[in-house]
């Protein structure tokens, strides 16, 4: 499957993780049934509610000389868990 690339860690998702609300950065391709198989298989928990969004790319210049730097687009899924469950994004259930 390999849906889901990585937990993406900032300070906003650290306050959203406390009320059992997760954010993954996903493959663009990917739908929400499979990004919620994928991630109950992985974390052995029932996903209560999936959302995704997807990220403009962006084009930025850096420095003096004006040094044109590209952000891709990305597809975000914030997964909420059932009240009282949580995760560590860091370790997965071993099979």
């Amino acid at each position: 499957m390999n849906v889901i690339i990585k937990p993406i860690i900032t300070e906003k998702t650290s306050l959203q993780n406390s009320i059992g609300k997760y954010s993954f950065e996903v493959k663009k391709s990917a739908r929400k049934a499979t990004i919620r198989k994928e991630f109950e298989a992985l974390y052995g928990i029932k996903a209560s509610d999936i959302k995704t969004q997807i990220t403009t790319e962006k084009v930025r210049s850096f420095g003096r000389k004006g040094v044109l730097v590209k952000r891709e687009s990305t597809k975000r899924a914030l997964i909420s868990v059932e009240k009282g469950k949580t995760i560590d994004q860091f370790k997965i259930k071993q099979k």
